[in-house]
């Protein structure tokens, strides 16, 4: 007898029935869905309480790159630099101030979230080089930001995850990367090789047809999608990389590729750590105020980058 679909536990199902019903990403324009998901994130509830939160820039290769730089106390054990989810083309450091706020209070870290260039506006690989040149400079002490010497650590969601693990591809090596977090990440452009593509494909938070659309604001025509800038589940060595910590969520299409992506990276010799919270949809980490399972979640990616950032 065939195993039974995953579903939802209660906890989601009834913070998801109290939500506004949207339509899927392809029935709006960019800029109603980028206000859409603004006006979701209020539900988020505030996040925590900080010693210092301020907006800079760091120099990038294309010019200025706008980050804003959360610290939870004047002697942050690391810097944990951080890329927003929402598709590339939707997401802002508002959507996701309150994960940012409390990962660095969690974690007692410094976090520098990336405002990256934005498709389809600047479409691929704008998003690319400005997170992988924030994380070149903070590692390289070149980002002004007045965190020089401390361990650095990669983290994103969603589509943040597909950018800052080509980002821990791009920099593997360097003494001070430590750890790259990895949170319901998109890391391949071939959803049917995906069997959560086919499970989850319609009625969730995040559908098939969104993340086909979210890939079509992002990449230019005639792309490579086997490049691993675009796929980075797709690079043929993955040896030398910094430890991992995945996390995904049972009831998401993109829920393979990520446990898929740790698999890849322990046969190359690199720990990874992945954990699957059950009923759980795309979205779920942003709601650590709502869920049980996202502050549980949380608080296994805050203990993994304490420990990596102790070693």
């Amino acid at each position: 007898m065939a195993d039974a679909q995953p579903t939802l536990s209660l906890e989601a199902t009834q913070l998801l029935a109290e939500a506004p019903p949207r339509a899927e990403r392809p029935e709006l324009s960019v800029e109603e869905n980028r206000q859409a998901l603004l006006r979701s994130s209020q539900a988020f509830g505030p996040g925590a309480r900080l010693w210092s939160v301020r907006d800079a820039e760091v120099a990038g290769r294309a010019g200025p790159i706008p980050v804003r730089v959360y610290r939870p106390a004047p002697d942050p054990r690391g810097v944990l630099v951080f890329a927003h989810g929402g598709g590339w083309a939707l997401g802002n450091l508002e959507t996701h101030d309150v994960l940012c706020r409390d990962l660095a209070d969690l974690v007692g870290c410094a976090v520098v979230a990336v405002d990256y260039r934005q498709p389809p506006e600047r479409r691929f690989p704008a998003a690319v080089h400005d997170v992988v040149d924030v994380v070149r400079l903070v590692l390289d002490d070149e980002a002004e930001l007045g965190l020089g010497g401390l361990p650095v650590a990669v983290a994103g969601d969603s589509a943040g995850g597909n950018l800052v693990a080509v980002a821990a591809q791009q920099l593997r090596g360097h003494p001070r990367l430590v750890h790259q977090l990895l949170l319901v990440p998109a890391l391949d452009t071939r959803p049917a090789e995906w069997p959560s593509y086919a499970d989850f494909s319609a009625g969730m938070p995040l559908t098939r047809r969104d993340m086909e659309w979210y890939w079509q604001q992002y990449l230019p025509p005639a792309v490579d999608n086997a490049d691993p800038e675009v796929s980075p589940f797709r690079c043929a060595d993955l040896t030398g990389l910094p430890p991992a910590t995945i996390i995904t969520a049972e009831c998401d299409v993109l829920r393979d590729e990520g446990e898929a992506y740790a698999v890849r990276l322990r046969e190359a010799g690199v720990p990874a750590d992945v954990r699957r919270c059950e009923g759980m949809f795309h979205t779920f980490m942003l709601f650590g105020r709502r869920l049980s399972a996202a502050r549980e979640a949380q608080a296994f990616a805050a203990e993994r980058l304490q420990q990596a950032f102790a070693d």
